[in-house]
């Protein structure tokens, strides 16, 4: 594609993932937008960029050959939203944490604006009224507070946290890393299966397909799927942790 304009994206983190290098052109370009500057960020083969989600961005033309890349978005969550089951995420890595808690707060604020859309359909009613017996979650107050936490927290973090780039492994040591990386899951493996232990959300794996392209609320539970999922659900069944 020619251009990627500014956005965000809807997760905790983004990540792509350089396929080829056939083309010119190209990289994602990170924008602050307190003073208006930017940083161009161009990835060789095989790395990984990886950044905050709410981080405004762009993909940059590529003008000549085609430019192959793998997207993808992390939800760090405190509690599988399909099962209920505890990730082990501590208090301080979640709602203590401005980088997390605005997040959850945006899908707060984004989750009460579709049940309030939901019920004006089904009862003829208005987005400014509220009924006692409503669900508090779609309480025009409750929509409102979440959308400016989101909206302060945003604006602090762009002030004081402002984002930078920094290469975590040099290309020439990206086999080794990778070497490393492999002993250690290995080791992990050998250690779980010593102890008992079974693979789940609770010990720390990731689930890859089955919990995405799905709506939360606040407290990061499920609501429902999104269309995209529903018409192909078989894409989505359990997996291997």
């Amino acid at each position: 594609r020619f251009h990627n304009r500014k956005h965000t994206d809807s997760a905790h983190l983004s990540f792509n993932l350089l396929l080829n290098d056939e083309f010119e052109g190209g990289g994602t370009r990170f924008h602050n937008r307190i003073d208006e500057s930017y940083i161009d960020i161009f990835p060789e083969v095989g790395e990984i960029l990886l950044s905050h989600a709410h981080i405004l961005h762009e993909g940059m033309a590529t003008t000549k050959g085609t430019r192959y890349i793998l997207v993808g978005f992390d939800q760090i969550d405190e509690k599988d939203p399909l099962t209920g089951e505890s990730t082990g995420l501590s208090l301080f890595a979640s709602w203590l944490n401005f980088c997390w808690a605005q997040i959850r707060f945006r899908e707060g604020w984004e989750d009460g604006l579709k049940r309030r859309r939901k019920r004006n359909r089904n009862d003829g009613g208005s987005l400014g009224g509220d009924d006692i017996e409503s669900d508090w979650r779609e309480n025009r107050y409750v929509t409102s507070l979440f959308s400016d936490l989101d909206s302060y927290m945003t604006k602090f973090l762009d002030r004081f946290a402002p984002f930078r780039s920094a290469r975590l492994v040099k290309s020439e040591f990206h086999d080794e890393y990778i070497a490393v990386m492999d002993r250690a899951m290995e080791q992990r493996k050998q250690m779980e299966e010593a102890m008992g232990v079974s693979r789940s959300r609770a010990t720390g794996y990731s689930s890859w397909f089955k919990g995405q392209q799905i709506h939360l609320d606040v407290f990061g539970s499920y609501v429902k799927s999104w269309r995209e999922r529903t018409i192909a659900e078989d894409k989505f069944k359990d997996e291997t942790l």
